[in-house]
């Protein structure tokens, strides 16, 4: 149970780390989403099929990502009108974050099965990668 938690706890931190820069055009959403991987020396033909992957996804996740920032903006010109009702954007912006979350899992999955199993371990024991510069 330890293991399966600690296996979920790690893939869940890279997940959410892999399209870091995503969020700051996409057009270096490849080579940022290898970061990762770096350090479990992906042979050749596995980065090319991990980034085929981010690929497919690119457009995915352009747009969730665009979704995100522009539920979170009104959500922040929202918080300094009196008036505004801010609930049901502050939901928009989570389900929106949400989505993009799910995305990386997502992509994360498709990953993992072309990794051997010692890189599966390193990735696990891997320190988890934190979002920089979002918004």
């Amino acid at each position: 149970m330890k293991r399966t938690l600690a296996s979920f706890l790690a893939a869940s931190a890279v997940a959410l780390a892999l399209p870091v820069h995503a969020h700051s055009g996409g057009s270096g959403h490849e080579a940022g989403a290898m970061g990762p991987f770096r350090h479990l020396q992906l042979t050749a033909e596995q980065r090319d099929q991990v980034s085929k992957i981010f690929k497919e996804q690119e457009g995915a996740f352009k747009q969730r990502v665009e979704a995100d920032r522009a539920a979170h903006q009104a959500l922040r010109k929202a918080a300094i009108d009196p008036s505004a009702d801010v609930r049901p954007l502050a939901d928009a912006a989570g389900k929106a974050h949400a989505e993009v979350a799910v995305l990386r899992a997502e992509t994360m999955r498709k990953v993992i099965p072309l990794l051997t199993p010692e890189q599966r371990a390193r990735l696990e024991q891997a320190p988890a990668h934190g979002h920089r510069g979002r918004r």
